[in-house]
């Protein structure tokens, strides 16, 4: 266990610290700090275990740190992208009424 701990830990915290896979980074961070917890019981492989936990924490906080990033930057364009159809929409109609107000009246 672990040795599991320790290769998940450090896959995850890699993946995690890469931007598209670091959401995806969660499942093995949080494996890595189950076996580490879990591994740490017995005296054997100690250092391994508590390595391997660490990578799996900090890993997942990184992670986690990505998805806030992410929902943060979609509501935000979510945000700009309605501002922008609201001003599109307001200069169609000034357009409309500056074109009427231009016409010759008969």
């Amino acid at each position: 266990m672990p040795v599991a701990a320790l290769v998940l830990g450090i896959v995850g915290l890699v993946f995690s610290l890469v931007p598209c896979l670091g959401m995806y980074a969660i499942p093995l961070t949080l494996t890595a700090a189950i076996l580490g917890y879990l591994g740490m019981k017995k005296p054997k492989g100690r250092g391994l275990a508590i390595a391997g936990m660490v990578c799996g924490i900090i890993g997942t906080a990184v992670a986690a740190w990505w998805i806030y990033a992410y929902l943060t930057v979609k509501d935000a364009v979510e945000d700009a992208d309605k501002d922008l159809k609201k001003a599109e929409e307001k200069l169609k109609q000034d357009l409309e009424k500056a074109a009427k107000d231009t016409q010759p009246n008969p």
